[in-house]
């Protein structure tokens, strides 16, 4: 039988990064002469990658921009917090023991997630949570990113798993959507960065801490 997956969506998921994502994106702005957010403002963005992040903040401070300086901003602010990963984000409370215990288990752990590669790998080594990972699959990586389930297949795929021994545990839209598009179970963090309800999701099961990971996955699988 093939080893059971877990799928883990990153910000907002494992790690909450929104205060060093909002002090570099509040940067970019600040370079063109635009308003800065509130961490709470950045938050709302997160979850659907970088270039729609920039949109989304140069749409609520001015004029709507041209594809290739929203492009060129982008950049910006990925090279920016590259360079300033990890100031104030840190790892959710209960997660390492989690990981760890799944690993115990045997299972194969797997990030999916809509964070470049420019930005994931500098934040999973200074957090230091790349060696609980069998791959880390961001969205510069596959041809389509979530909410598309090809996404989480990818994944699935990168670690030699299957889709039926496999689940998505996440914390935004995108996460669930993904999941169900790819015919994967979910599990629906309830401390992340999702705008809507947690119940209106589709989410399989929801979790309030990681230390409830290990029970709800018994009961999936």
């Amino acid at each position: 039988m093939t080893t059971p997956t877990i799928l883990f969506d990153l910000d907002g998921t494992l790690i909450d990064s929104a205060p060093d994502v909002c002090r570099a994106l509040n940067r970019t702005l600040e370079a063109i002469g635009r308003r800065t957010h509130t961490v709470a403002e950045a938050t709302g963005y997160l979850g659907h990658g970088a270039p729609v992040l920039m949109k989304l903040a140069l749409e609520q401070t001015g004029d709507i921009l041209p594809d290739e300086e929203i492009a060129r901003l982008t950049q910006n602010f990925l090279d920016d917090y590259a360079q300033n990963p990890v100031v104030d984000s840190v790892v959710f409370p209960g997660v390492i023991p989690a990981l760890s215990g799944l690993r115990d288990q045997g299972f194969k752990l797997a990030i999916c997630t809509n964070k470049p590669s420019i930005t994931a790998a500098p934040v999973l080594e200074m957090l230091d949570l790349v060696h609980h990972f069998d791959a880390v699959v961001c969205a510069d990586q596959v041809m389509k990113r979530k909410p598309d389930g090809t996404h989480v297949l990818d994944t699935i795929a990168a670690v030699g798993g299957a889709a039926e021994r496999a689940i998505m545990v996440g914390d935004s839209e995108n996460d669930i959507e993904a999941a169900i598009d790819a015919g994967v179970l979910s599990i629906l963090v309830t401390f992340g960065y999702a705008q809507a309800s947690h119940s209106s999701l589709g989410a399989d099961m929801l979790m309030d801490h990681f230390d409830d990971l290990g029970g709800l996955v018994s009961e999936l699988l």
